[in-house]
Parts: C-alpha cells; sequence; structure tokens
C-alpha cells in the first residue's frame, strides 16, 4: 500500500522542552528539498523569513511525527515535509521560530494566525485562526528553535475535496517585541490512487477455435 503523501526529509535539532508545552533546540534545522542539495539552518541566523532578527518557518508533516517535538533528550529529530498528499491522509500544521525577545522576568510570548486556501483562494473548511498560542514561558536568550507544540493545527482532506494547490498562510507573532513575520507554505491535493480509474476500452471479442483431429490409418 502507497503512502498517501509525499515528502521531502526534514531533519530539526531539539533541546529540552520547558513547562507550558514549549519547545526549543540548541542545534540548527536542515530542510532536505525535493531536488539534491540541502538548506542548512542556523538558531544563530534564523529562517530566511525575518523582522528584526524574530524569524519563523512553517511547514506540514504527518500527524504520525509531532511525537517526535515530544522528545526530550536532544539531538535531531527526523521528520518529513509533505509536498503532496491524498484525500484521508493525516497531517500537521507546525510552526518553528527563533529570536524571540523576553519580558523583565525572562518570560517569552509567541502567538499565530494561520488560514488554509483552496486552489481558487477561498478559506478551506473554516480554517481561519487568529491568535493561537504557540510559546508561552521562559525563553533564555530566545537564540533556539522553538515550535507551536502547545497549539497545532491538525488537517486532512476528504475525498470531495478539489484536487490542487492549497496555500497555508501564517503569521507569528513576538508579543514580547510586537513583530510579526508572515509566512506561507503550499501542499497539493492529488486524486486518491484508489479512484483513479483506466481509460474506457472497447470490448475486443476472440472467436473461439477448434482443433481438428486426425483420424488415425
Amino acid at each position: 500500500m502507497q503512502k498517501a503523501w509525499k515528502t521531502a526529509a526534514l531533519v530539526i535539532g531539539l533541546g529540552v522542552a520547558f513547562g507550558g508545552g514549549a519547545g526549543q533546540a540548541g542545534a540548527g534545522v536542515t530542510l532536505m528539498p525535493e531536488k539534491p542539495g540541502a538548506i542548512e539552518y542556523d538558531p544563530k541566523t534564523g529562517f530566511p523569513d525575518d523582522n528584526g532578527g524574530f524569524s519563523a518557518m512553517v511547514i506540514v508533516i504527518p500527524q504520525s511525527q509531532l511525537a517526535e517535538f515530544d522528545k526530550t533528550d536532544g539531538g535531531a529529530r527526523q521528520v518529513s515535509r509533505v509536498a503532496r498528499a491524498e484525500p484521508g491522509a493525516q497531517l500537521a500544521i507546525k510552526l518553528v521560530f527563533t529570536g524571540l525577545s523576553a519580558d523583565s522576568s525572562g518570560t517569552g510570548e509567541v502567538t499565530y494566525d494561520l488560514k488554509v486556501l483552496t486552489p481558487d483562494g477561498q478559506i478551506y473548511a473554516a480554517s481561519d485562526y487568529s491568535h493561537l498560542a504557540a510559546v508561552r514561558g521562559p525563553v533564555g536568550d530566545g537564540r533556539r528553535v522553538f515550535d507551536n507544540r502547545t497549539k497545532v493545527v491538525l488537517m486532512s482532506f476528504d475525498p470531495q475535496d478539489k484536487p490542487g494547490i492549497y496555500t497555508i498562510k501564517a503569521v507569528a507573532r513576538d508579543e514580547v517585541a510586537h513583530l510579526e513575520v508572515p509566512l506561507a507554505t503550499t501542499i497539493e491535493l492529488v486524486p486518491s490512487a484508489a479512484k483513479v480509474e483506466a481509460p474506457a476500452v472497447a470490448p475486443v471479442k476472440v472467436k473461439k477455435t477448434h482443433s481438428r483431429k486426425r483420424r488415425r490409418r
């Protein structure tokens, strides 16, 4: 049985989780795109989408890999970035970010908005969320990779959904520094392999033949 999604490798180094369910990482992020080569992300330099040192990235992964972000023994975590999915695939939308600011008590806070758009630009399945909690708690110097395990948006396409490119738009918000980072990614919904019908073929009639037995002389 084939998987209901097409993925690319994503390696995220995670550290020990702190109170409130927030995730942090001491190591960098290595993203393996769907072509030869790799893009490496270092928490010290941040992600490409940046605003005043606060940077973030949004990715789609299989729901079954959410447990990778709960590990607390350090080291890299292996997850897959989903690029294409069939109806019924169980997916999760993850936000990773770094460069947080802290208030006078050392507490940082990040919230995010998120919506999923259909191929024709409409809101998909009422998926328009505002000010979801991502992180609230001690953040140290903020130069680690954090994630949104506090509130993760889960999604699964239905068989009647229109195939095509779905766009996920998000805004990561550092509530302490009052900084916002707009984010976007896409996922392609493809028809289920089980529902792909073979092309119609005209029936072929085969004339039955009989072999004639030889008479013995």
